[in-house]
């Protein structure tokens, strides 16, 4: 059953609740309903190619650009949590209803990602004739504090990407007393997650699809909890990690132990 005031879901009389009773913070909707934090939501990843576009009219020199690019990314991720922070406490209070589950989903969710991303990866660069780097552009050149905090951006942006695809274009939509048009809605919302990171793989639409299935991932994550919080973390994290701050520190420190 499910409480209508809150979301949750509660257990039938005399059976304990179970750990998708006790996350889950949203219903599966039968109607269509948008409100004002929806196309903030909406509008967010187009703004981030928007604010790319400005940082490069603004100047050519790109430490200068990716600062005030990361600086303008923050800043919408802000805008983000003000509109969605009702939602974000009510999901924040059923994520910790089972504390070791979600967390364990969390972790076991990052690993999934990083399968899928390089399973997925490694297929398509066979399929396309490319090897290893082919996709991959010069990194420039930048003093360490400046990396480290535009390192910032790739963490901020998935926040981003989770309000957008998972929650605003995904969830948002009834379609999900209908399996096929569900099922087309899913994998059509992963490729679209993949395609927007063309950028990533040096113009290669091929390769998107690697991001395109760690998006399916995420997908099938929150339409399961239908909790926003285990994939915030899996993504935040995992970019945190592999393309954030602590990934800048030890290429930091393995390249001073080299030198």
């Amino acid at each position: 059953m499910t409480n209508q005031a809150t979301g949750h879901q509660t257990a039938s009389a005399g059976r304990p609740a179970g750990f998708l009773d006790r996350v889950r913070a949203e219903q599966l909707p039968t109607r269509f309903r948008w409100q004002a934090r929806d196309w903030v939501a909406l509008l967010a990843v187009p703004s981030i190619f928007v604010s790319g576009w400005l940082t490069t009219m603004i100047t050519n020199d790109v430490a200068v650009g990716t600062v005030v690019d990361t600086v303008l990314r923050i800043a919408l991720f802000v805008v983000l949590v003000v509109a969605n922070r009702a939602l974000l406490a009510r999901h924040w209070r059923a994520f910790w209803a089972a504390p070791w589950l979600s967390v364990g989903l969390v972790v076991v969710g990052m690993v999934a990602l990083q399968i899928a991303i390089s399973s997925s990866g490694s297929a398509l660069r066979s399929l396309g004739g490319l090897d290893p780097g082919d996709d991959q552009g010069p990194v420039p050149s930048m003093a360490f504090g400046v990396l480290l905090f535009t390192s910032l951006n790739p963490m901020v942006t998935a926040l981003i990407e989770d309000f957008t695809f998972r929650h605003t274009l995904l969830l948002k939509f009834p379609v999900w007393n209908r399996f096929v048009f569900a099922a087309v809605l899913t994998v059509a919302n992963a490729v679209l997650f993949g395609a927007v990171h063309i950028d990533n793989f040096g113009g290669e639409w091929l390769l998107t699809l690697s991001f395109a299935a760690a998006g399916l991932v995420m997908n099938l994550t929150y339409l399961w909890t239908r909790n926003i919080w285990h994939v915030l973390l899996m993504h935040g994290v995992n970019n945190f990690i592999l393309a954030g701050p602590v990934g800048v520190v030890i290429l930091h420190v393995l390249q001073a132990a080299v030198v």
